[in-house]
């Protein structure tokens, strides 16, 4: 008989899990999706509603329960799930602080000494006003707790943002722009040992050439090429094992995947912005794709306690992966088909958004905003890129758009 498995989160990141587990696993995912429900049962129960996730667990033989949005998990649905002694794979309300929390994120960096660009933290307009007059550009300012942040070349421009995010009450960070290359590294971890899961080379700004503004992530490539085996164990000595150590000694380990953003620049060094909660959109498809290992054995093992004893390292395959990133910008408010999806390429990874719908002729529609990650193997990183825009050439909406650089022109991020 076939493990149950409830995901918790829609998003491309979560179908991408959702999509892989399947192949083994009997798959249930809330809140409901017009695409997850195309291989997994889909449930009618909010996200940040533990107590209810709780019920249906325990009615339906859950056997894992993996907990990846940041509703779910600020709702403390591990905290509740370990109290019933139901099998949870998220981190605790408080050790991921750390990741909804920018402001404390920063904080925390500063205290461990984990070299981070230089920063100030505002409540008050007119302090970030006085900060930003003698700062170099371009410089970068966002809230805290947004994804997204805003390079900044004008000061004109950072006053009306500054005067944005102060109406909205929120805390301003501004911090240094550190050129180089944008990297995610990942670990898996029991809140006390912890192993390299995988790293990528991501691509943060909307447009091409490094332009626009900084997102999650317009794409990916898989193994990270500009990084060395010095530079992981230089993240996992002085970045992840700090962090897991302090986060123990505050009372709150952190179980699950502990990820780290940064930026790898020139001589080498590293400049940690902040950690992250699993993997991101941009590039799930591609890390566990990269993977030898069961994930569920994986999970399975940090929830029981084996994972220190019996767990030396991770497996992984010869898949070179690049991803990227589509989306809409599509001011219209009507139907929108996604054409091609069929002539796709059988090996192609794809992973909805859960703004994507179906129509009464079981049509993929986008909204505005992201639609989906398209995702190519190949034995090389060139040849993985070649592929992955061959499969885009075939895919229209209306405003589709994606960066047309990602591992291209010579590599360059």
């Amino acid at each position: 008989m076939r493990k149950k498995i409830l995901i918790v989160g829609n998003s491309a990141k979560e179908y991408a899990l959702a999509k892989k587990l399947s192949e083994k696993y009997e798959i249930y995912v809330t809140p409901e999706s017009d695409t997850i429900k195309e291989f997994a049962f889909c449930l009618d129960i909010r996200e940040d509603k533990p107590e209810e996730l709780l019920e249906f667990v325990l009615e339906n033989g859950i056997d894992m329960t993996v907990a990846i949005s940041q509703k779910s998990i600020n709702a403390d649905i591990a905290t509740v799930f370990n109290a019933n002694k139901q099998p949870i794979f998220a981190p605790s309300a408080k050790a991921n602080e750390l990741v909804s929390n920018k402001s404390l994120a920063k904080k925390i960096l500063y205290k461990l000494r984990v070299p981070t660009p230089k920063f100030g933290i505002f409540d008050k307009l007119n302090l970030a006003n006085d900060y930003i007059k003698n700062q170099k550009m371009p410089f970068v300012i966002k809230t805290n707790d947004s994804n997204s942040a805003t390079v900044i070349t004008s000061l004109n421009t950072a006053k009306n943002i500054l005067e944005s995010i102060s109406a909205e009450k929120n805390k301003i960070i501004i911090e240094d722009y550190v050129y180089g290359i944008p990297f995610s590294f990942y670990s898996i971890t029991d809140g006390y040992k912890a192993l390299p899961l995988g790293c990528s080379l991501t691509y943060k700004h909307s447009l091409e050439g490094n332009g626009g503004q900084l997102t999650c992530g317009m794409g990916a490539c898989v193994p990270n090429y500009k990084m060395s085996i010095e530079n992981e164990y230089f993240l996992m000595d002085n970045v992840i094992y700090p962090t897991l150590d302090y986060l123990e000694i505050s009372g709150n380990p952190y179980l699950g995947i502990l990820g780290v953003n940064g930026i790898l620049a020139e001589d080498d060094k590293m400049f940690i912005l902040g950690w992250q909660s699993f993997t991101q959109d941009c590039d799930t498809d591609a890390i566990f794709n990269t993977l030898e290992d069961d994930i569920y054995n994986l999970f399975e093992s940090c929830i029981v306690g084996s994972f220190s004893d019996e767990v030396e390292s991770i497996n992984y395959n010869n898949n070179q992966s690049v991803s990227v990133v589509l989306m809409c910008k599509n001011k219209e408010n009507s139907e929108n088909i996604i054409n091609g999806i069929d002539a796709l390429d059988e090996n192609a990874l794809l992973s909805f958004s859960s703004t994507v719908t179906k129509n009464k002729y079981l049509e993929y529609e986008a909204q505005n905003g992201q639609v989906m990650v398209i995702t190519s193997c190949a034995s090389s990183l060139s040849k993985a890129s070649d592929l992955v825009y061959e499969n885009l050439s075939r895919i229209d909406f209306r405003g589709i758009s994606y960066r047309k650089d990602i591992c291209r022109i010579n590599n360059r991020s």
